[in-house]
């Protein structure tokens, strides 16, 4: 037997640790905390997960660190404004140095320095304010940057609002980011996820429910990239209204074994489906139907990413599913109705 803990941030004003044991398998509540409202993006630091840092996605936006006890309880350390509104993600950077936040409603982004104890603040450096619009007039009027990508040695910022996906780089002072461009994605698509993997960047659409994979062209190069592949997300007779919510890249769960592109759909009331694409090339194996009702985040933890956490935001809690063919299936292991509004998962 073996157990994880999952930290589920919200809509509401709560941080919930959920305990998972494998077998035989159950999901329970481990412990509640009230950090604020709507800590919906929450992410670890990379070299000690009883650190936690959160969003708190609101028209003030902000960005706090806390300690995470043995039960999953959150003491806050503390906190620092995020530069704009209602930032809808962060990333601690694999540096374990800095967080990169990205504001939805403002278009803009900065970093943010971590002090020695990584718990801290430094001060954050210049922000970044993007630009543009796109043709859907109830979505696309502004820039909407929302999330930010680490790969390359540069940052990607996929932005729904004006259908770019921008590119920055650090501009050889601490802690600011140098707008270099961007790669440029369909009219109306709404970029809203991605992943960066072997020079080839995957783009999540929020609006046309697409995947895509370009090309990256190196910094400063005249040339265009290249759309390799660029398939539907949807089920077969899918209702109107969806969109696309997350994008994670698996580890194999075993050696040669591939890896897999996971893609949530949200908004289904029969229950959202989870896509999962092979690579080289793009190719949808399964749509694997869940009963969740609008999946924001996914989580991947245990051994090679055994297993995949997933929430609705609108009804039925929280799931944990065992990857199986090799990560081409899943299979429900367990599942908590006792969480509201579930977001963003970190498995510890």
């Amino acid at each position: 037997m073996s157990s994880f803990k999952i930290l589920v941030g919200s809509y509401t004003a709560a941080i919930t640790a959920l305990n998972f044991v494998t077998n035989p398998a159950s999901l329970n509540v481990l412990s509640t905390s009230n950090v604020g409202q709507s800590p919906s993006w929450i992410a670890s630091h990379p070299s000690n997960s009883s650190i936690l840092f959160s969003t708190f996605e609101n028209s003030y936006g902000e960005v706090g660190s806390f300690t995470v006890d043995s039960q999953g309880r959150l003491t806050k350390a503390a906190s620092v404004y995020s530069g704009g509104q209602n930032p809808a993600h962060l990333a601690v950077l694999s540096s374990g140095k800095e967080i990169y936040v990205t504001n939805y409603n403002s278009g803009t982004a900065e970093s943010i320095p971590l002090l020695s104890d990584n718990l801290r603040f430094g001060n954050p450096g210049a922000v970044t304010t993007f630009t543009g619009s796109g043709p859907n007039k109830d979505r696309q009027t502004s820039s909407h940057p929302h999330e930010v990508i680490e790969g390359s040695g540069e940052l990607f910022v996929p932005d729904l609002g004006s259908d770019k996906v921008w590119r920055l780089v650090k501009d050889g002072s601490t802690n600011n980011y140098r707008n270099v461009g961007s790669i440029q994605q369909a009219a109306g698509s709404g970029p809203r996820h991605g992943v960066v993997k072997d020079g080839q960047l995957y783009i999540l659409h929020e609006l046309d429910n697409k995947l895509t994979q370009q090309t990256i062209p190196p910094v400063g190069s005249s040339a265009a990239p290249v759309t390799v592949a660029s398939l539907s997300i949807l089920p077969p007779n899918a209702p109107s209204g969806l969109g696309a919510g997350e994008l994670l890249l698996s580890r194999p769960l075993s050696s040669g074994a591939q890896q897999y592109l996971y893609a949530t759909n949200r908004g289904d009331p029969s229950g959202d489906s989870i896509a999962i694409f092979s690579l080289n090339p793009l190719k949808l194996v399964k749509q694997f139907k869940t009963n969740l009702n609008h999946i924001r985040g996914l989580a991947l933890g245990g051994p090679n990413d055994q297993y995949l956490v997933a929430g609705g935001l609108n009804g039925g809690g929280v799931a944990v599913y065992e990857r199986i063919n090799g990560g081409a299936d899943f299979r429900l292991v367990a599942q908590n109705y006792g969480v509201s509004q579930p977001t963003g998962f970190v498995v510890i």
